[in-house]
């Protein structure tokens, strides 16, 4: 299977659930749930992975990516019928409920097996230009999901819409069969044994650091997009004006990605997560000052440079970082911590906000990123001192 095959692939997947997460919040509001419910639904779509993804890991690293995607790609299929098949007037919220939970662990199996076929495709050279292409392929079905939502549903209704996200996952099964005897199996000769503990990859600073980097980043990009609504309407904007600055940030991530293959063969992935966190750094202190939408949507787009260029590099250290036959686990680790993020951070900084206001929580932001900088510029150092090939002494 190559590399724009998987890309297309995982373009189609990730679009489905993109538009099953914004039908499901807009069906559930337009029948009278409330903002706790829409919470609650949203919130499935990353608590049930947070639980599993260290296991689904594992478990990826012993049986290779057919299985995993095959259960990622039918959970989702099934979730996508569900909505479809019950109404709310006949089975309330319960489907959505459902729903949310196998859309969401389903997306984690594929987006990690996926993430994993790529880094064991790709040679180190060229890493992370393969996961440029992927990232940009991500920017790609998170800007069509929901608009094409959006219109379907005014179009042709909710159920509908999900009946449409059912066909769409139904032909990405079709496809992943045909495509079987073109992924890799499994190295048997590298699975750990089963009683190694997964956080354990903590015990290798090279990983560890990766892994922090990647939490603050998720951090970082969880909080954009709850904050800069929170802020704007506190300083008057509409929400017009407020879509056009988060369009600003999605605009920058997409522009960085598409760049990065050509980036990634001048510098090195530490000296990108260096430019990632310090320019996130300054955009969350510059924004407090603005107060209209045009300063603002340049602080945005400043933010998604630095944010958008981040996990193709993040993602080729965690594979050349890792322990041998342990890739999975790592990318398990790292996708307990994102979602374990999604989960609550907005809570705690919005409940920062209501205190202090959005202001301080953008500065408190900065500071948070300087740090990380300071971390990631310390450790671009070492691998400066370290030969290419110095894994070993590297993870020691």
């Amino acid at each position: 299977m190559t590399l724009p095959r998987i890309i297309a692939f995982v373009v189609l997947t990730h679009t489905a659930f993109g538009a099953a997460r914004v039908t499901a919040s807009l069906y559930a509001l337009s029948n009278k749930a409330s903002p706790f419910t829409v919470g609650v639904l949203l919130a499935l779509y990353a608590l049930v992975p947070a639980l599993l993804a260290v296991r689904a890991g594992r478990w990826l690293d012993e049986v290779g990516p057919f299985r995993p995607l095959l259960l990622g790609t039918a959970m989702m299929t099934v979730g996508a019928l569900l909505p479809a098949a019950f109404s709310y007037a006949a089975a309330d919220v319960a489907p959505l409920l459902v729903a949310s939970a196998l859309l969401g662990t389903g997306f984690m199996y594929v987006q990690m097996t996926v993430q994993n076929l790529v880094g064991t495709m790709s040679e180190p050279g060229s890493r992370p230009a393969a996961f440029s292409m992927l990232a940009l392929g991500f920017s790609t079905s998170g800007l069509i999901a929901p608009i094409a939502s959006g219109f379907l549903i005014d179009s042709i209704g909710h159920r509908v819409t999900f009946a449409l996200i059912f066909l769409l996952m139904t032909v990405n099964v079709v496809i992943l069969m045909s495509q079987r005897a073109r992924l890799p199996t499994p190295s048997l000769a590298t699975a750990p044994p089963q009683t190694r503990n997964a956080f354990d990859l903590l015990r290798y600073p090279a990983v560890r650091n990766v892994l922090i980097v990647s939490g603050m980043i998720s951090m970082s990009w969880d909080l954009q997009s709850f904050l800069i609504p929170v802020y704007g309407t506190s300083v008057g904007l509409s929400a017009s004006q407020i879509g056009l600055v988060l369009g600003s940030f999605a605009a920058a991530t997409f522009a960085i990605r598409l760049a990065m293959p050509t980036l990634s063969r001048r510098y090195r992935e530490w000296q990108v997560l260096v430019f990632t966190l310090i320019t996130a750094g300054a955009a969350f202190a510059l924004i407090p000052f603005f107060n209209t939408m045009l300063p603002l949507m340049a602080a945005a787009f400043l933010l998604g440079l630095g944010l958008g260029a981040a996990q193709p590099n993040v993602m080729s250290l965690l594979h050349d970082r890792s322990p041998a036959g342990r890739v999975g686990e790592a990318l398990g680790v790292r996708t307990t911590i994102m979602n374990s993020s999604h989960v609550v951070l907005p809570l705690v900084f919005g409940a920062f906000g209501s205190l202090l206001g959005a202001g301080p929580a953008f500065w408190l932001m900065a500071i948070l990123m300087g740090g990380a900088g300071w971390t990631a510029w310390r450790r671009m150092n070492v691998e400066k001192r370290s030969a290419p090939s110095a894994r070993d002494r590297d993870d020691a």
